[in-house]
């Protein structure tokens, strides 16, 4: 899989399929009442053979007390839109693990630190 990340966007790409996402905004935020760093990203998938798109919003966070990053999605379903291009979803889910883990990088070492820093601070 090939990886290309900058300050704006980062894009994934295999054989396959292409991921881009647009960073919107980086900052504080909650999910589920807790503080979490939160990335707002705009994401659009492309299978390329069909060169179908699937546009999404999400949110991907980093958690201070288990520290991985989660996303999480609105605006459609990647189960669908896969299984609409006759593609396997369980064959597409091991590209999308790959993705998802790459998709924490969008937080940088010292934007991790600051933040872990201003919990500690906090509580």
């Amino acid at each position: 899989m090939q990886f290309k990340i900058t300050e704006k966007q980062m894009t994934f790409e295999n054989e396959y399929y292409v991921t881009q996402m647009i960073i919107n905004s980086k900052g504080e935020g909650h999910d589920r009442g807790e503080s979490r760093l939160r990335c707002a990203v705009a994401i659009t998938l492309c299978v390329k053979d069909a060169q179908k798109k699937l546009n999404l919003r999400a949110n991907i966070y980093w958690d201070t007390k288990y520290p991985k990053s989660h996303i999480f999605f609105t605006g459609g379903s990647l189960v669908n839109f896969i299984r609409d291009q006759g593609y396997n979803y369980n064959d597409f889910k091991e590209c999308w693990g790959k993705v998802k883990r790459l998709a924490s990088n969008v937080f940088t070492d010292d934007e991790i630190l600051e933040y872990q820093k201003k919990m500690l601070v906090n509580s």
